[in-house]
């Protein structure tokens, strides 16, 4: 059974993922990585650089829209593209951490930049003994 994992899905003039998880730290660090990808090759991205994050919200698909939305702040306003996360979700508080290191498009191997995270299908939801979101960008 495969119990991490993401996917694209079409989305008209938008971009979107599907990820799941066993549990919701790691659904939330998942969503990090997907969006980070589809900016650049996370591969490539080395851990130097570390950035915590602590955002809250009541609702769970609210709190994804606010971590992700962070991280792409953080992107916009320092230049840092990140390739490892830390999600620690205790009530209606997530405390995360992204590791990364300053933008460099050759290296990184830019590939499409992310307006927003928006609120477009967003969804949380546990389903079938997994955790599953769906998060769409405004590219």
């Amino acid at each position: 059974m495969i119990t991490v994992g993401r996917r694209l899905i079409e989305v008209e003039a938008d971009v979107g993922f599907e990820i799941w998880s066993r549990d919701l730290n790691s659904l939330f660090e998942e969503a990090a990585a997907a969006m980070y990808e589809i900016m650049v090759d996370i591969t490539k991205v080395e851990p130097r650089e570390k950035k915590r994050v602590e955002v809250e919200a009541e609702e769970l698909d609210i709190l994804m829209h606010e971590w992700l939305s962070e991280l792409l702040f953080i992107t916009d306003v320092e230049s840092l593209v990140f390739s490892k996360f830390h999600v620690q979700i205790e009530g209606s508080k997530l405390k995360g951490e992204a590791s990364g290191e300053p933008v460099n498009p050759e290296k990184h191997n830019v590939k499409t930049e992310i307006k927003a995270v928006t609120y477009y299908k967003l969804k949380v939801a546990r389903e079938n003994g997994l955790w599953r979101a769906i998060v769409v960008l405004d590219i």
